[in-house]
């Protein structure tokens, strides 16, 4: 039924499947599959779980096909509308460049603006191409007209004269993007042409996986399995009685015979067949006796050549080619090696002397800067000495400035108030002049009045009185304003004295308290100048005695620079014989290096015998047991073969009986060859005859019944069994 369905489709183009023809059955090999399958006895119920089997399994096959479909329709789905939405953008995009364009072009509005072009059909990406290639050559007429009146206005309009040079400014800008445009396709065909080797390698992948599928389905049928198993055992139980290959036809022509004699009860022939077998038996078993010891022999030789390979010896080696070839650079190297080492010592030892010299030189610089560190160190105490001189005379000099402004200060002061004090008395004494006047107009006054009363006074008199008390008044009014002035100068030289007086009052009370905390501050600076002095002493003490462990220590430090010159020494020396016992221990660490190796190839080699003799042994056990299970095997059939035969002598017929047996016999008997049994019949026209010769008529192409001539194809013949 396998063979009558239909193939999976596939692409035209794919060439990695072979076509899908039925195989011709024309060989002995494509014969013999069929042969075993139709000796298997199969029931009705087996056919029909077979029938079921294989509609599952197609059904199973038609899913897969669903699943994929499914799969590519949702992806062309989504690339569909993706390609619509691209085809919006770019017909919206269109219809903005024409509008900036025709802005650019200073074109007023109107005509075919943004957004004013029609949707185009969304039926265009499921109709035939000729529909969609009208809508292209649609738009690509609506541009190019729009563009040829937008650059005829362009044209048309001077003032774009000026725009020339920009023009030519972005031509260069154009041709480069224009290369870069050229390379991008490029770089899409490569990956175009890359795509489409993977879409076809996908194609083939699912083609396989697909086949692997139904191969896979093919394995999951019990039916399928068991009849596979059921073929298996009959092919490897002929391939077992077929062990010669050169006498593989003898073979089988001999097995008929004994079949046919068996079937026809000749137990001498049988017997004597027997015999022939056990001879035949005996003799394969002392050739593979023979080929045994022959294994033994080989793998004893293979185990020692692998030890030998693994552990070669020093003559072995010493016969190679590539030895003699590592023996002429390994001489060439112990020579390069000698030079060297040569090298190394003389190098060695002009290291000692030079280092010899830094040491000396080394020492005579430590001395010349220790000199001139200490003439600086005095230089430096000296310059701190003048330093405090300079500065103790700097001191003296500002408190001596201070002291004599603080004079100045108060000298100017005095003579301020002196001069005040004079013009005070200047301004007294002329009030105390023009105050006597005015007294000695009022003695006059008093002797006029003494002498005469007031009425007694005549007009003359009057005058004169008159006179005197004017210059009176005159006296007194010039009085006054000098007056006022005096007592303002003596209240304010009074106040002044008075707030001075005050403020030296306050003054001292200050400077008593803070001559008070000065005292305290004089105890204290005296307690601590003692305490100083002390600690002056102790370190002056403490002075000497560093003094004399530094005297000490440079003593000490002379003899750890002489003791360090004898260790640079050793070290040199000790470099030396460090380096001749890093080259020993190099040397050393090569015979280790070689004889872990050589432990590696050992434990190697031990690993693998150790495989080897595990397999060796997995392999008698396995020998040992077959060889038991045969014998046991061969036992059986001998108790069966007895048993058989003791059956046949006891029902052997007699007379008529044989008669009617034998023209039995001649009915079950193939009527083409008269030597097999019918097993096989034609579906068409229902005569029986045996395997062997359908299988003849196939292969030689005479595919008709031998007694009515009817055609027949491999599938009419149905095994039956008498």
């Amino acid at each position: 039924m396998e063979d009558r369905k239909r193939p999976v489709p596939h692409e035209p183009s794919d060439d990695s499947l072979p076509p899908f023809k039925r195989p011709a059955l024309n060989s002995a090999s494509s014969s013999q599959a069929p042969q075993n399958s139709h000796q298997v006895p199969q029931s009705q119920e087996d056919v029909i779980h077979f029938q079921k089997e294989a509609i599952w399994r197609q059904m199973m096959e038609y899913k897969r096909e669903r699943n994929m479909l499914e799969s590519r329709v949702e992806e062309l789905d989504k690339r569909s509308t993706y390609h619509d939405d691209h085809l919006r953008v770019i017909d919206a995009w269109w219809a903005q460049l024409l509008d900036e364009v025709r802005v650019l072009a200073g074109e007023p509005d109107g005509g075919y603006q943004n957004g004013a072009s029609p949707e185009f059909s969304s039926s265009l990406l499921f109709n035939d191409i000729a529909t969609f290639t009208d809508h292209l050559k649609e738009k690509r007429d609506h541009i190019t007209s729009s563009l040829q009146t937008l650059f005829s206005a362009i044209r048309s309009n001077p003032s774009n004269n000026k725009k020339v040079d920009a023009v030519e400014d972005l031509q260069p800008r154009l041709c480069a993007l224009l290369a870069s445009e050229k390379a991008r396709k490029v770089e899409i065909a490569r990956l175009q042409k890359e795509k489409e080797d993977a879409n076809s390698r996908l194609t083939e992948a699912t083609i396989k996986y697909m086949t692997a599928e139904k191969k896979v389905d093919r394995l999951k049928s019990q039916t399928l399995a068991k009849i596979e198993r059921q073929a298996m055992f009959q092919s490897n139980a002929g391939a077992e009685n077929n062990k010669d290959g050169g006498n593989s036809d003898e073979q089988s022509a001999k097995d008929q015979e004994i079949n046919a004699k068996v079937a026809e009860g000749n137990v001498a022939d049988a017997e004597q067949a027997r015999k022939e077998a056990q001879a035949i038996a005996s003799k394969q078993k002392e050739e593979l006796q023979q080929l045994q010891a022959d294994n033994t022999r080989l793998s004893e030789q293979v185990t020692t050549f692998t030890i030998k390979f693994g552990r070669l010896s020093e003559e072995d080696i010493s016969k190679c080619d590539a030895y003699k070839n590592l023996k002429v650079k390994l001489e060439d190297l112990a020579t390069r090696f000698n030079h060297i080492e040569a090298l190394n010592r003389d190098l060695s030892e002009r290291t000692e002397h030079f280092e010899a010299e830094r040491t000396k030189y080394k020492e005579m610089i430590i001395t010349e800067q220790r000199t001139i560190v200490n003439d600086m160190q005095l230089q430096l105490s000296r310059t701190e000495q003048d330093l405090a001189r300079v500065r103790a005379a700097r001191d003296e000099l500002i408190q001596d400035q201070t002291q004599r402004k603080t004079r100045e200060d108060q000298k100017l002061g005095s003579i301020r108030e002196v001069n005040e004090l004079a013009e005070t008395r200047a301004s007294r004494i002329a009030s105390l002049e023009m105050e006597v006047e005015r007294l000695k107009l009022g003695l006059d006054k008093e002797s006029l009045s003494a002498s005469q009363s007031f009425t007694e006074w005549g007009l003359e008199e009057l005058r004169q009185k008159y006179e005197q008390l004017d210059k009176a008044y005159k006296v007194l009014t010039q009085e006054l304003p000098a007056l006022e002035q005096a007592f303002k100068k003596a209240h304010d030289q009074a106040s002044r004295k008075v707030a001075g007086i005050q403020e030296s009052e306050d003054k001292m009370r200050r400077l008593q308290a803070e001559k008070g905390k000065a005292d305290q501050k004089y105890f204290s600076a005296m307690k601590n100048k003692e305490t100083l002095s002390a600690e002056n002493r102790a370190l002056k003490n403490l002075n000497a005695r560093s003094t004399d462990i530094i005297t000490q220590l440079k003593d000490a430090e002379k003899k750890v620079r002489d003791l360090v010159v004898n260790l640079e020494k050793q070290i040199a020396e000790m470099k030396t014989i460090q380096q001749t016992l890093i080259t020993r221990n190099r040397e050393h660490q090569s015979r280790v290096a070689e004889q872990n190796n050589t432990i590696d190839s050992l434990k190697s080699q031990v690993a693998e015998l150790s495989t080897y003799l595990k397999a060796r042994d997995a392999a008698v056990s396995r020998e040992s047991s077959g060889r038991r299970e045969a014998e046991i095997e061969v036992e059986k059939l001998q108790v069966k073969l007895e048993d058989a035969q003791r059956c046949l002598e006891n029902n052997r017929p007699k007379g008529s009986e044989n008669s009617q047996l034998e023209a039995l016999r001649q009915i079950a008997l193939c009527t083409v060859c008269r030597n097999r049994f019918k097993n096989t019949a034609i579906r068409p026209c229902g005569h029986v005859f045996c395997r062997q010769c359908a299988d003849e008529r196939i292969s030689s192409r005479s595919r008709k019944c031998p007694n009515c001539g009817r055609a027949f194809a491999v599938t009419d013949l149905i095994s039956v069994h008498l």
